[in-house]
């Protein structure tokens, strides 16, 4: 039986792994050790580790300077961490030399079992690409500038659209470097372009979904349900982007991933969701009118003649219109049978002043 000493990092990742098949077996920061340690608070020579009699493993410190620390035990969880001098080795001790942290373990110990690859890994591998993350991102950036020019019903101002595009893309920059970190710190592997394509792919989603909303409210004029379908597209979207970047940037179990990609996302949209439906039943004296420009051939329906929409609109308003009234009645006063109303000079006269 050999003994597996593993270096790991600070969120407990294997780093490197050394197999001791002697009898004796050194480690430290000097060259001649058999486990070259990069750390400046370990000791030219910090440890060995001996096989006894029994065909056990005893490590001992060399009356180093900042010793040698037991932390944990990676299959018992009742053995506390304390300084040694001379330990027992249990298989799956974990110790710590300066700041450095190793994983003693036996060659028979028993590792967990393989985790099938999801079935999108395969799609994820090919969105990895450098030529497809830049493509997608690029027709991103002609389908905002396209949209702008079609939509746009004034005059066109390319300065503000192009800030747009580029703020957008800029977005998306910012989305994937910050997933690519993670998954660096976390997994060591940072899947940049992944992380780019994928959010390329859903800004392309949100941006058709935008035109076919246009389009709905083009012909059907939906503006109070709106809100509810923002929400079911977006509820469908911003899951799918964070549940793909949970799986290629963090270790966490299946339900951790979905209860991320879904809480997160669904709770936001949700607070959003609420203060939409409080500002429904406010009033607005601002009609929202559409200003997008849609060509005839896109009206799904049969338009409603001019006659028809004038003769129904009385009925869209409560309020009575009153009729017309004489010229005495609009001025409040009610001229007397056999006289003329009097005149704006002579209503505006002062008493006791004549005419010269």
């Amino acid at each position: 039986m050999a003994l597996i000493i593993e270096e790991l990092n600070r969120a407990r990742h294997v780093q490197a792994r050394y197999r001791m098949d002697g009898e004796r077996l050194t480690l430290g920061r000097g060259y001649g050790n058999d486990v070259i340690i990069e750390d400046v608070h370990a000791d030219p020579t910090h440890a060995e580790i001996l096989r006894d009699e029994d065909g056990g493993f005893v490590l001992h410190d060399l009356d180093t300077v900042n010793g040698t620390q037991l932390v944990r035990n990676l299959y018992d969880s009742s053995i506390k961490s304390e300084e040694v001098n001379r330990r027992q080795i249990e298989s799956g001790d974990e110790i710590q030399v300066g700041r450095t942290h190793l994983r003693i373990s036996h060659s028979e110990s028993a590792v967990p079992p393989a985790v099938p690859l999801h079935s999108l890994e395969g799609i994820l591998e090919r969105l990895s690409h450098p030529a497809k993350a830049i493509s997608l991102l690029a027709v991103v950036a002609v389908l905002t500038l396209l949209l702008a020019y079609l939509n746009f019903a004034g005059r066109l101002e390319w300065t503000a659209v192009i800030n747009l595009a580029i703020g957008s893309l800029a977005g998306l920059l910012l989305y994937a470097g910050a997933w690519a970190f993670i998954g660096r710190v976390v997994r060591h592997d940072t899947r940049f372009f992944a992380h780019l394509s994928i959010a390329a792919l859903g800004a392309l989603a949100y941006t058709c979904w935008e035109w076919f909303r246009s389009l709905l409210d083009f012909n059907f004029a939906i503006g109070k349900t709106m809100p509810l379908l923002n929400f079911a597209v977006l509820a469908v979207i911003l899951p799918t982007m964070l549940w793909c970047a949970c799986y290629l940037a963090l270790n966490i179990s299946r339900g951790w991933r979905w209860a991320v990609s879904l809480l997160l996302p669904l709770g936001f949209l949700g607070l959003g969701l609420a203060e939409e439906i409080a500002g429904m039943a406010e009033f607005s004296g601002i009609p929202q009118i559409s200003t997008t420009l849609k060509y005839e051939d896109l009206l799904l329906r049969e338009p409603q003649p001019m006659q028809e929409f004038l003769a129904e609109s009385s009925g869209l308003y409560d309020i009575e219109i009153p009729q017309e009234e004489s010229a005495a009645g609009d001025n409040g006063e009610t001229a007397a049978p056999g006289e003329s109303p009097a005149t704006e000079d002579e209503a505006t006269q002062e008493p006791g002043m004549e005419e010269q």
